[in-house]
């Protein structure tokens, strides 16, 4: 009963100041991103400007370009139009292909920008779009489908994992801080060495505010995101570990420091930290050891895997139990440095 009336306390009070308000006001401007300005899926189909000499009109050229399906081939009258075009479309490339002396001259037409190996490599890719239509050639490259029929997130859902893990999971990092900061300066740490609430039930109730907030804000964003196509049960156990380990991880921080001003490069560093997962989340081909180490990294696609139709629960489980065990563990080491605090 002390822990609940505690609880209820600390989520009256935390409603009374404006770090929870900045909370609900990010989640709402990441729906209207989601929502508003990033499309269902980018489109990333590239332009290429082409002008065919008519000798080669019926030399298969145009067919064999067009079946590159990244790319969206414009045809031009003249060389001069493909630069006209270039002039105003700032992202497309171009090209001419005309026979010059019995032979096929290829000119690839670029916008200046572009390094040498983005022009070597456009310029390789029209020479084998344009091969690969003869019989004899080989490309001597061997291409092996790992997973036939992997499911992919549409470009707005992709986003939701580190949004999540920022916004609801590690929220309490920072703010559960500034309300340890708050009750230091006001004296309410220390008044509880003559009240019957112990340390570790004032940081439990502090915790419970964090996750109160987190799942709040983390399913009102993935309801209004993603609509009713998610594992809202694994998401609720995940942004439940996720958001207890970030705020033992605060809580912790904030125990070596008396204000939120010496605390803040501790946790702005560790915040980046955090966030450096992503990195390799954006880019799975980078993932170095570094990388793997960092609680982020497991923790985004644990969240990836609530999106997809068939996740992979077991992953999700273990990630949930990983980290809701380390938060305990933090948490633990947490309430001996504020009892020792308190006491001096």
């Amino acid at each position: 009963m002390k822990l609940l009336a505690t609880f209820l306390r600390d989520l009256k009070v935390s409603y009374r100041s404006f770090y929870i308000y900045i909370e609900f006001i990010m989640a709402l401007i990441i729906v209207a991103m989601l929502l508003f300005v990033v499309p269902e899926n980018f489109d990333g189909q590239g332009k290429l400007y082409l002008y065919l000499d008519p000798v080669l009109s019926n030399s298969g050229i145009e067919e064999a370009l067009s079946k590159d399906e990244s790319t969206l081939v414009i045809m031009v009258e003249s060389l001069e139009e493909v630069k006209a075009s270039l002039s105003e479309d700032r992202t497309a490339q171009g090209a001419s292909i005309t026979m010059d002396v019995g032979e096929i001259r290829y000119d690839i037409v670029l916008q200046g920008y572009e390094s040498d190996k983005v022009r070597n490599l456009l310029e390789e890719v029209v020479k084998l779009e344009l091969l690969k239509e003869d019989p004899s050639f080989d490309p001597g490259t061997a291409v092996r489908t790992l997973e036939e029929n992997s499911e992919r997130l549409s470009d707005r859902i992709s986003y939701m994992p580190i949004l999540l893990l920022l916004n609801s999971a590690f929220m309490g990092l920072f703010i559960v801080a500034a309300y340890i900061f708050m009750d230091k300066e006001e004296g309410t740490i220390r008044a509880l060495t003559v009240t019957p609430v112990s340390i570790r039930e004032y940081l439990l109730a502090k915790s419970g505010v964090m996750l109160f907030t987190g799942l709040f804000t983390g399913l009102l964003t993935t309801v209004l995101v993603a609509g009713g196509q998610v594992h809202y049960g694994l998401l609720v156990i995940l942004l439940t570990a996720s958001n207890f380990f970030g705020t033992a991880v605060g809580l912790f921080i904030a125990s070596f420091y008396d204000s939120v001003i010496k605390a803040m490069g501790a946790l702005y560093v560790a915040i980046m930290i955090l966030a450096f997962g992503a990195v390799s989340y954006f880019m799975p081909s980078f993932s170095p050891l570094f990388m793997r180490v960092l609680p982020s990294y497991p923790l985004l696609f644990a969240f990836r895997e609530v999106f997809l139709k068939e996740a992979d629960i077991r992953f999700v489980l273990q990630n949930s139990l990983l980290f809701l065990g380390i938060g305990i563990l933090v948490f633990l080491v947490s309430v001996k440095r504020y009892q020792k605090t308190i006491t001096v």
